[in-house]
């Protein structure tokens, strides 16, 4: 059975409570992660604030978006968990897991289709018959593409 609207702010608002008693919880007795778990929390607190205090949110919006704010609560408390057993350990963790992202990605040597030779753009006008002539070539498969066909007239030269 499906939750109401009503039943899915109420989810919400207990949510939000969670959040904000480990908020404070966090602010109480951290040190070392004081600053993480704070900025961590107030941005999921808002977040729930937001989304409860939205009243023209349609049903299925509302449940997707309390579902995916539900998860960051759940990966919040793990991360706190975490963090608790080894705080050294959760910091160490998470700057190495900024590193792998870091290294995806970006302009690499060597990377990438190699090039044909120098690109220039050109416009060419030719008749409607010799066009249609180019495009039955191309559809046919002797040629892959205008620029396939137009550098096999370059290369017979």
């Amino acid at each position: 059975m499906e939750a109401t609207r009503e039943e899915l702010i109420k989810r919400l608002k207990d949510t939000q409570m969670e959040v904000e008693r480990l908020l404070f919880s966090i602010k109480q007795n951290s040190t070392q992660g004081r600053d993480y778990f704070v900025v961590a929390g107030d941005k999921l607190a808002d977040q729930l604030f937001d989304l409860h205090t939205k009243k023209e949110v349609k049903i299925n919006s509302l449940r997707s978006k309390s579902r995916d704010l539900i998860n960051k609560k759940d990966k919040f408390f793990k991360d706190y968990a975490a963090f608790c057993a080894d705080p050294r350990g959760f910091f160490e963790k998470s700057e190495a897991d900024a590193a792998k992202v870091e290294k995806r990605g970006g302009a690499r040597k060597g990377a990438g289709r190699k090039s044909l030779g120098i690109k220039k753009s050109v416009t060419i006008t030719l008749p409607q018959e010799r066009w249609d002539e180019i495009d039955s070539l191309i559809k046919n498969g002797k040629f892959k593409s205008y620029p396939d066909y137009f550098r096999h007239l370059d290369s017979q030269d």
